[in-house]
């Protein structure tokens, strides 16, 4: 009788164990889609834009746009509340690099555009307020 009781108790907490092993993986493929930072700003020239599979992406308004953005870039407001209808119109398979004045949406828009299925978006870790390349407007 003690046998059975024992069999029958590790058998329990080999399933319940085994549970826990699959719920830890997925928890952990949903952590390794937290956004990628890449380098400064003001490291932008090593990029090659030239290859039309990069893609330069500036987050802000389009006021701020106006007033000065990197040159090449593309201007899509992520406060904007149409920011996701907009982004569905890009090819998920670029790689686009985002930036905005001081690094905080172009995280967020990262976050958004992984989400949507974009496998290679990735925020620079600061924004135009320290950039001190080429502007143009």
């Amino acid at each position: 009788m003690v046998n059975k009781i024992l069999g029958v108790a590790m058998i329990a907490g080999t399933l319940f164990l085994g549970s826990c092993a699959s719920n830890s993986s997925s928890s952990e493929g949903k952590e390794a889609r937290i956004e990628e930072v890449t380098s400064t700003l003001d490291n932008v020239n090593e990029i090659n834009f030239k290859n039309k599979k990069n893609v330069l992406l500036d987050v802000r308004t389009p006021e701020e746009f106006a007033e000065g953005h990197v040159p090449g870039a593309v201007n899509i407001d992520v406060k904007n509340p149409n920011f996701e209808e907009e982004i569905q119109k890009l090819d998920t398979k670029k790689n686009y690099f985002i930036y905005c004045k001081s690094g905080v949406r172009a995280r967020l828009a990262t976050e958004k555009m992984q989400e949507k299925g974009f496998k290679n978006a990735k925020n620079f870790k600061d924004g135009m307020s320290t950039y001190k390349g080429t502007v143009v407007k």
